[in-house]
């Protein structure tokens, strides 16, 4: 947050060194001296046009203003308003290179260079976190392009077994016919035992069968208690 701060207070400060490089105002920090000539004033108005678009927050204006007048007069404190530019516009790392172009080619040290490094610093930082950001984001769209091509390669397998079926019906009831053929070999004992269950108790061969033998036991029963002569149940002596 301090970085941030100290910043914005060096603004004016440096756009004022810019202009004052622009129009041949001797300063501290740069020795060179510029004369009042037709690029002096193209110049002068670029930079005019750029500190306007500034304060006005149109920063894509001031970023183009200020790379004009760079190319018409290449005065170093121009690369720190570019630099100014691109920190507004999210740019971090063209700040960053910005800003250390300035510092580079300024002739001495310049008077906002502690502010200028930490400037770069945190721009290379923001720098990292949106490359880690748009790794992440390319990882995200290839996965998902991997994912629908596998969709889309199982969705057309699904087609072209459909058209195989829709070309070749014989093919697939085969298969049906053979499983039901064996199917009528072997009989289904669910079905025996849903089937016998559900025969009336008139019809089944075990109950009959026992009505039969208790029929005959009766019937032997009777003859034996109705006949003339009954034979003796005991045991007989020899001689008799």
């Amino acid at each position: 947050m301090r970085s941030l701060i100290r910043s914005r207070r060096s603004e004016p400060k440096a756009l004022s060194l810019a202009l004052a490089l622009a129009l041949g105002t001797p300063f501290p920090v740069v020795a060179e001296e510029a004369t009042a000539t037709a690029v002096d004033d193209q110049a002068r108005e670029k930079f005019s046009e750029g500190n306007l678009a500034y304060d006005l927050g149109e920063f894509d204006r001031a970023l183009k203003a200020f790379s004009e007048a760079y190319r018409i007069k290449p005065l170093p404190a121009f690369l720190f308003n570019i630099a100014q530019c691109h920190r507004q516009l999210n740019n971090p790392s063209r700040a960053s290179f910005f800003y250390r172009r300035y510092l580079s080619l300024s002739q001495g040290e310049p008077a906002n260079a502690d502010v200028v490094r930490e400037l770069v610093a945190e721009m290379d930082a923001k720098a990292r976190v949106q490359e880690e950001q748009r790794r992440e984001r390319e990882r995200f769209a290839r996965d998902r392009e991997l994912q629908k091509a596998r969709e889309q390669a199982a969705l057309a397998e699904a087609r072209a077994n459909e058209a195989k079926l829709a070309a070749n019906p014989s093919a697939a009831p085969e298969k049906n016919g053979a499983s039901e053929a064996l199917a009528m070999q072997v009989p289904d004992a669910s079905v025996k035992t849903e089937a016998g269950a559900s025969k009336p108790w008139t019809r089944r061969w075990y109950v009959w069968a026992g009505a039969g033998a208790v029929a005959l036991l009766a019937g032997g029963a009777v003859w034996v208690a109705t006949a003339p002569n009954p034979r003796d149940t005991t045991l007989g002596t020899v001689g008799r």
